[in-house]
């Protein structure tokens, strides 16, 4: 049996009410229409304080904790069909709710997976499609320095689809994406230890929007369980991974709640603070990196088909490109945009295309095993890229 890992945090409503600045005096409905602002991580938070604290809930309430628990075990069922699969690992969700104060419920928008190699990356797919029915799916393309590398993201709607956030796995042939505007390339492997590789998936969401209460409350609930890193070893990967701004940014909001400060050790961020001043130096020496090519592949058939295989066609109509692969046919476009006349063109093309069968998959070398970090300095050859949850 696992050891277990919740942190014995002692959250209540009040602080809540305290981290989210609302008037103590307020009834609860107020503290949750101020929680659904930071998502739906806080709000679920609150309604499932206010269960254990004993709060009368109406129908509503108990409806949406419903839901969102059915969808918490949607995800952990997913997570350990994909684990099924050789190199396959995910990130943050259903790993930072096992810290969470027992009892409590994380919401999880998303799965993320980090796969091996693109033929991982079908079999994980297959994996989801085999259990859900999945009703869109795109696709993008990376490429630098002779790496490829593509992010795979299908959805299907929430439970009550008028309520609730569409629910998706999302699966990667990189760790961190980095931002290419601020220097930062694309790391391509995971820590070895989980916690580490859950940490900075949190510290890496500063790439694509401010950090929130959430994000503090993941990295107070992690650093506070049984199973908290090393906090001179965290600083440390940080660093190696070129996120020691972004953690040491994320621990100071943390600590700027009093109440949370204590959970932030010293040396976390005794240790983070040279390393970033010398990250922030590298990434103003080194500039904003060349923009590189970037594929987009919106889906042109539907449902989705579950393939058993790995492979992959490419065609070209005249500029106009197709993917066929394993779960649908993709037109590629080079933008974030598609022009209504390629996307005519290339449903014409692929109507004059026979329907897809499954291929014998090409032989593929087994990935290198994993290093315990992948220090950015490494990755020079790598794709800048982003990636969320």
């Amino acid at each position: 049996m696992n050891p277990p890992t919740h942190s014995p945090f002692p959250l209540s409503l009040g602080l809540l009410y305290e981290l989210l600045d609302v008037d103590p005096e307020l009834p609860p409905r107020y503290l949750l229409r101020r929680a659904r602002q930071e998502g739906a991580v806080v709000s679920t938070l609150v309604l499932s304080l206010a269960e254990r604290e004993g709060l009368a809930l109406g129908e509503g309430a108990r409806g949406e904790l419903a839901r969102m628990t059915r969808r918490s075990d949607l995800y952990r069922e997913l997570e350990a069909a994909v684990r099924a699969v050789p190199g396959a690992r995910t990130v943050k969700g259903p790993s930072l709710a096992r810290h969470y104060p027992a009892g409590l419920l994380r919401a999880i928008g998303d799965l993320d997976v980090v796969v091996p190699d693109e033929a991982a990356l079908w079999r994980v797919l297959a994996e989801v499609l085999d259990r859900r029915e999945a009703g869109e799916a795109l696709m993008t393309e990376l490429h630098e320095g002779g790496r490829r590398d593509l992010l795979v993201s299908v959805w299907w709607l929430g439970e009550d689809p008028m309520l609730d956030l569409d629910r998706g796995v999302e699966v990667t042939t990189f760790a961190y994406g980095g931002l290419p505007e601020r220097a930062v390339p694309l790391r391509p492997e995971l820590p070895a230890e989980q916690v580490y590789a859950d940490v900075l998936a949190v510290a890496e969401e500063r790439f694509q929007r401010e950090f929130g209460l959430k994000d503090v409350l993941d990295l107070v609930f992690v650093l506070t369980s049984p199973a908290a890193p090393d906090p001179a070893a965290l600083a440390r990967a940080a660093a190696d991974y070129a996120l020691a701004p972004e953690l040491e940014e994320l621990c100071a909001k943390a600590a700027g709640h009093s109440a949370l400060a204590c959970a932030v050790p010293a040396e976390l961020t005794d240790g983070l603070r040279e390393s970033a001043r010398l990250e922030r130096a590298r990434r103003a020496a080194a500039g904003p990196a060349a923009e590189e090519p970037r594929h987009y592949g919106f889906q042109l058939t539907e449902p989705l088909r579950r393939g058993a295989g790995n492979a992959v066609e490419d065609h070209d109509f005249g500029g106009v490109l197709l993917r066929r692969t394993p779960v649908a046919d993709f037109l590629l476009v080079s933008g974030e945009l598609v022009d209504p006349a390629d996307h005519e063109a290339a449903l014409a093309a692929l109507s004059a295309l026979a329907p897809w069968q499954e291929r014998p998959a090409p032989a593929v070398a087994p990935a290198p095993a994993p290093s315990p970090r992948a220090p950015v300095h490494a990755a020079a050859g790598a794709v800048p890229a982003g990636s969320g949850s």
